[in-house]
């Protein structure tokens, strides 16, 4: 057992679900973790939240048993140290291009020998209360920490396509995020899913993980892409995003209301009632 669900659920082969969280409200995620997915993606690259925020969402996340990750802005001390800080158990991070952005995520997310995190027992280490964190010396501390959070970037650009294997190889990259839409239009192939070309990039990032041994995800929008991706061998799919999902809910509600409107259905409890009825107007 290592101190993230998300490897455990890896190393015993069994696919995880999560999505994007966008929104920034703290009962929307607790609701989340009622559904059975296992993750959620607190989204600060596109979402309009504070670092006090994402503490809290993350906060939220732990309550009900979502791993809580946090995709990044980009590559910046302060983006990464504040995540990791706050609780994050997972890094996505965004528009990487040549080896020197992954060597400097690492560098910056991991703690030495691996990389040059800066030292604190924070929020997420429960102030340096947790067991995890409460260790005898600073060495089993970093290796505690390393272990629990993991880096996790995203190849979303035909430099990174390029150089994968090199990529994924690399000691602190814990696995890789395929971001099919802008990996898509890197390429030339914007939205073009389907296109061999894109197969094969989408085959070869799959293939680098692989081969050694580290996860692989992936942003779907569809149920049965998701479901096959699983079954494909996928360590876990994002699966859509909170406020496309709500959307979409309250569309197939309001529908279903119309579609009932003027019709009236009886309940199972007027049903014997309307049978009376009509037996003692028959026997009158």
């Amino acid at each position: 057992m290592s101190l993230n669900r998300l490897r455990d659920l890896f190393q015993a082969g069994k696919g995880a679900i999560g999505t994007f969280v966008s929104m920034g409200n703290e009962s929307l995620v607790e609701c989340l973790g009622y559904t059975g997915l296992d993750f959620v993606i607190i989204d600060t690259e596109h979402g309009p939240f504070d670092t006090e925020t994402m503490m809290n969402l993350i906060r939220a996340a732990e309550r009900v048993g979502l791993v809580p990750v946090v995709r990044i802005a980009n590559v910046d001390h302060k983006e990464i140290q504040r995540a990791a800080d706050c609780g994050a158990q997972g890094l996505i991070v965004p528009c990487l291009r040549d080896v020197a952005d992954f060597q400097k995520t690492v560098a910056l997310a991991k703690y030495a020998p691996v990389g040059q995190r800066g030292f604190i027992k924070g929020r997420g280490t429960g102030f340096g209360q947790l067991p995890w964190a409460a260790t005898d010396t600073l060495e089993a501390y970093y290796a505690n920490s390393n272990d629990r959070l993991m880096v996790i970037p995203q190849c979303e650009t035909k430099e990174a396509l390029e150089h994968i294997e090199d990529i994924a190889v690399m000691e602190g990259i814990d696995g890789i995020f395929i971001g099919p839409f802008d990996l898509s239009t890197s390429m030339g192939l914007p939205g073009q899913f389907t296109h061999p070309d894109f197969l094969a990039a989408k085959a070869r990032i799959f293939q680098a993980c692989q081969q050694v041994k580290k996860p692989c995800y992936i942003f779907t929008t569809k149920a049965e892409e998701a479901a096959a991706c699983l079954d494909d061998g996928y360590a876990g799919v994002a699966h859509e995003l909170d406020f496309d999902i709500l959307i979409e809910a309250y569309r197939h509600v309001v529908t279903d209301i119309r579609s009932f409107q003027g019709k009236k259905i009886l309940t199972k409890n007027e049903l014997p009632v309307i049978l009376s009825l009509q037996s003692n107007r028959e026997g009158e």
